[in-house]
């Protein structure tokens, strides 16, 4: 392999040199995590087989822990911009780019998600027409709203993966079927920034990320102030969490190690800007910017110290079964929301509703139905639309 330059890649030209090392093992297990930590948050918090919050002592204190369980998803949105923008870097240098990375995106995540779609609203049709009418629509955290219930545009803004934004626009309200998929909502976006940038501005490929990251940055302040609603497009901030993965890539493939000093002084202030308050972060609500960022930031920063052991983490033995969960995340993230939904609502039936059940029954019942359901789906399904062996046009 040819010689870096020292400060990577030169503004307005197609680099003729490849990445360093585009490949980042143990992100696998990375996924893993956010994913699983994703899924106890919602077995935990589901409004049903929920513990009692207000439970004394050692509980509230394990409550507390878990109630920020939601940081998976910011960890997921670095981690996505990584992964992505080193498969978009590795088509540049080919024929249609564009086109290319919008086909793969496309099949790895559409068709996966339809047939789950599918499967999930006939399911809490069957169960809400045949078992019992009220049965994941009694009210909390986790309703799972019956399928005949949501208009038509409500299901297009589902079934095309742009309810999180289309309301705003289209009137009426949002309605996501699958309560979780606001965060693929995002992802999309990102993704369609990224193959557009392929398809009109190769040349300028991270020097437009950094355009859209300042855009976002002056959307985020003056949109508001000029009365623009911004909630569920990029430019609300989420943008900030997939441009720390991009950072980390180019810190790892371009930069030479003196530049990333230097480098990496942006997502060090980003770090240190959104913890600077702290009575703000203590806060239990999920998804707040300034807490999604202080995480995305922090989780940005570790990976880019641990990137020397890679290799290392991705093979440990004992950690295999977290790679694993990494492996089929995406059925997972799919797959596990009305799985826990539906057995959280079981517990609730049976009066099972304390502390003790929840920790002990309620919750490792909901996480091994919602991995054992993840392994089927990801056998039957997502593997046929995994873009291994696809060659690149």
């Amino acid at each position: 392999m040819n010689a870096l330059p020292a400060t990577g890649p030169v503004p307005g030209t197609v680099e003729k040199l490849a990445p360093r090392s585009p490949r980042y093992e143990s992100l696998t297990l990375w996924r893993g995590v956010a994913c699983l930590l994703v899924v106890l948050y919602h077995s935990v918090f589901n409004g049903y087989a929920r513990p009692i919050l207000n439970s004394p002592g050692t509980a509230a204190w394990i409550l507390e822990v878990m109630s920020r369980f939601w940081i998976g998803v910011p960890i997921f949105f670095v981690i996505s911009g990584y992964c992505i923008t080193a498969s978009a870097d590795g088509l540049r240098q080919r024929t249609s780019p564009g086109e290319n990375f919008f086909w793969r995106r496309f099949r790895r995540i559409y068709p996966p998600y339809w047939i789950w779609l599918g499967v999930a609203a006939l399911g809490v049709w069957v169960v809400e027409h045949f078992l019992r009418p009220d049965f994941f629509d009694a009210g909390g955290f986790g309703i799972v709203q019956p399928p005949q219930r949501l208009s038509l545009w409500q299901w297009i803004g589902n079934v095309t993966l742009t309810e999180t934004w289309r309301w705003h626009w289209g009137g009426g309200i949002e309605n996501e079927f699958l309560g979780h998929s606001w965060t693929l909502c995002y992802e999309e976006q990102f993704y369609a920034i990224v193959g557009l940038t392929l398809l009109f501005a190769r040349r300028f490929f991270f020097t437009m990320f950094v355009l859209i990251t300042v855009v976002t940055l002056g959307g985020f302040f003056f949109f508001p102030w000029l009365g623009l609603r911004t909630w569920g497009v990029f430019v609300d901030g989420k943008w900030l969490m997939f441009a720390a993965g991009i950072l980390v890539y180019y810190l790892l493939n371009y930069s030479s190690r003196r530049a990333m000093l230097w480098w990496s002084l942006p997502l060090v202030m980003a770090f240190l800007f959104t913890a600077e308050s702290p009575d703000r972060l203590l806060l239990p609500h999920a998804n707040d910017l300034t807490q999604s960022c202080f995480v995305a930031f922090g989780f940005a920063l570790l990976i880019l110290l641990l990137h020397r052991w890679d290799k290392k983490l991705a093979r440990a033995k004992l950690l295999r079964p977290l790679t694993y969960c990494g492996e089929m995340c995406y059925s997972l993230y799919l797959v596990h929301w009305p799985v826990v939904v539906a057995v959280g609502r079981v517990f609730d039936l049976l009066g099972m509703k304390n502390f003790a059940v929840a920790m002990l029954i309620s919750v490792p019942v909901c996480v091994a139905s919602a991995v054992g359901l993840a392994m089927v789906f990801h056998v039957l399904v997502e593997r046929r639309f995994m873009n291994i062996g696809i060659k690149p046009g």
